[in-house]
């Protein structure tokens, strides 16, 4: 055919080319799929908004990371009916942001931590979690709060508790001071009720305790507040204070040197 011989030496040349813009062929893959690369790819939706639709679309980010730069109005991710679910790299996934904001479904928001434990590690300043109008509510088979080694503040206008108790204990064997000496110093501060027992479990029936308790406001000045009381072999006996002050201890002695006695020294209290 005339003027036609493109047919038959050059067919080729009869295939209908796509170009961009900048007179740029679009790429293809092996498949002859299309494909986009770029060093630098920006999206910029219509004003009703920008819809994807793929049975599944795959984003692989580069070497140095993906950035999303959310509009000064948010970004709103809607899952799909049965869940938005994020697989994390080998070495995890890292969340940077100067202000991220997690806003819950209507029937609340579900953390579900893997077997080996969540870990909440807070920023500099602290980490401050604001409940809702109607409160907060942390329901648990089983939590544990671990302090750090500087120790745990609430503070609270109301802080309600419902029931809370103190139960220390330790054993004093083979005392023969007849002087006497202080036992540990608790901070009652903030015990609503406490008391000391004092068990003797001297071995010897002649073995007999002097006890007494003491109160101070500074750790340093002690005050005799009960007693003190003798305690023979196998006896209990309670020291209550009728005084509040910061401190309370137990002062003990030995009635006879030549007879070892053996303390047990119970603080217990209701905060």
């Amino acid at each position: 055919m005339a003027n036609f011989k493109i047919f038959q030496d050059n067919p080729d040349q009869a295939k209908v080319k796509i170009f961009g813009s900048n007179n740029t062929a679009l790429n293809t893959d092996a498949s002859g799929n299309l494909t986009i690369t770029s060093t630098g790819l920006a999206i910029t939706s219509p004003l009703d908004g920008l819809a994807i639709t793929s049975t599944g679309l795959a984003i692989t980010a580069p070497t140095n990371g993906l950035t999303i730069t959310a509009a000064a109005e948010g970004l709103a991710i809607t899952p799909p009916t049965g869940g938005l679910a994020i697989t994390p790299p080998t070495d995890g996934l890292a969340i940077t942001s100067t202000g991220l904001a997690i806003t819950a479904p209507t029937n609340g928001l579900t953390v579900t931590a893997p077997a080996e434990g969540l870990a909440i590690t807070p920023p500099t300043g602290g980490l401050s979690i604001t409940p809702p109008t109607d409160g907060l509510t942390i329901t648990s088979t089983g939590l544990a709060i671990t302090a750090p080694t500087g120790g745990l503040l609430i503070t609270s206008a109301g802080l309600p508790i419902i029931s809370a108790t103190t139960d220390v204990s330790a054993t004093l064997a083979n005392i023969t001071d007849t002087a006497g000496s202080g036992d540990t110093t608790y901070t009652v501060l903030g015990i609503e009720t406490w008391t000391f027992g004092v068990v003797n479990e001297s071995l010897a029936e002649n073995a007999q305790a002097l006890v007494t308790m003491q109160i101070s406001p500074d750790g340093t000045h002690w005050l005799d507040e009960a007693g003190p009381v003798t305690i023979n072999q196998n006896s209990l006996t309670t020291l209550v204070s009728s005084i509040f002050l910061k401190y309370a201890r137990v002062y003990y002695s030995a009635v006879n040197a030549a007879s070892a006695v053996t303390l047990n020294i119970f603080f217990q209290g209701e905060l």
